[in-house]
């Protein structure tokens, strides 16, 4: 009997042990399926980089290139670099540097352009015959996202013929709200502007004075432009400057809206001066009270030389018949100025 039972026992170790094998080998198998899932799952996918036109303008005559954004994706300040070769020598602009050249904004959006002041960084004189490269990098990927030769050939090109949105900044004096993209686009609705949240507005906001305009109180947008990014020459003439402007009332109570130009006349002296009519009147317009109005205003007789853009910004100003308790408000959604140069006949030549 001792005999059987010995055997017993022996014949049951081996069967665990052969299970105990299995499950150890199992185990491992598991281990080393989690170690490479780890190993595969943590590794980043491809860097996606920016997809951007950026337009490249050199002025030799102050040592100054130009970059705007002129379409695609905006760029994450902290995460581009700006390499520029002259001559052979390499310079290089930082996110840092681009950063404040932004304004202190994190992203380089459409339309904003960057200044580089190549004497001022690098003590570099700007020359006509300079050899210049300019690579913009995705420093994360150390890809490129653009590469180009610097030239002075848009001083050679025909007339300019473009639109041009506010850069600068919104002030309003009535305890309204302004924000330079909120002018940019117009694809708001009447229920945003009439909201509280102002900086959640696609839309500025200004609360005009009661029964008579106040030259006190105003929207004023500064267009901020420099025209030499744009290609615009201090001799250059213009047959076309046309501002155009989108905008909401709050309802039947605003009696009038008056735009103010900011002038440069012949001595460079700068003046603010009313259009000649209202751009909005409760008699003509008092059916759109519910809706966005659309207007479109001939400023070249006025607005029309290098100065005249350079300084350009316009005032809002209105009144209403309702007590300012009230608040009741215009909004706009879209401002812009067409600049459309005459070319010269060497230029229609060419």
């Amino acid at each position: 009997m001792l005999n059987r039972t010995e055997k017993k026992i022996t014949s049951d170790e081996h069967a665990v042990s052969e299970v105990m094998g299995q499950v150890l080998l199992v185990g491992i198998a598991v281990i080393m399926l989690s170690s490479l899932s780890v190993f595969v799952f943590s590794q980043e996918g491809p860097i996606d980089i920016p997809h951007t036109n950026v337009q490249e303008i050199m002025d030799t005559s102050t040592d100054t290139i130009y970059l705007k954004h002129s379409g695609g994706e905006p760029i994450r300040a902290e995460d581009a670099e700006i390499i520029v070769n002259i001559n052979g020598k390499k310079y290089v602009y930082t996110s840092s540097q681009i950063y404040e050249s932004l304004g202190n904004s994190s992203a380089w959006e459409v339309g904003e352009t960057i200044e580089i002041n190549t004497m001022t960084m690098w003590t570099v004189n700007l020359k006509n015959s300079d050899e210049v490269e300019l690579f913009l990098v995705d420093t994360p990927s150390n890809e490129l996202i653009q590469k180009s030769r610097l030239t002075t050939e848009f001083q050679k090109r025909a007339g300019l013929a473009t639109w041009l949105t506010p850069m600068g900044d919104i002030t309003d004096t009535s305890g309204g709200y302004g924000d330079n993209k909120q002018a940019h686009a117009s694809d708001s609705n009447t229920e945003d502007a009439k909201g509280d949240d102002n900086e959640n507005k696609k839309c500025t906001t200004h609360y005009p004075p009661e029964d008579a305009i106040n030259p006190s109180k105003y929207q004023e947008f500064d267009f901020g432009f420099n025209p030499i990014a744009h290609g615009i020459r201090q001799d250059d003439t213009f047959c076309n400057i046309t501002l155009v402007i989108r905008y909401y009332c709050h309802d039947s109570s605003i009696k009038e809206i008056q735009l103010k130009f900011y002038d440069i006349d012949e001595y460079g002296n700068g003046k603010w001066v009313y259009y000649t009519e209202p751009i909005y009147n409760p008699v003509t317009d008092n059916a759109a009270n519910s809706n966005f109005v659309f207007k479109s205003i001939n400023l070249t007789d006025h607005i029309n030389t290098y100065d005249d853009l350079a300084n350009f910004k316009v005032r809002i100003e209105a009144s209403t018949t309702a007590n300012p308790s009230s608040k009741k408000q215009i909004s706009i959604d879209y401002l812009a100025l067409w600049v459309e140069q005459t070319s010269t006949e060497s230029e229609l030549d060419s």
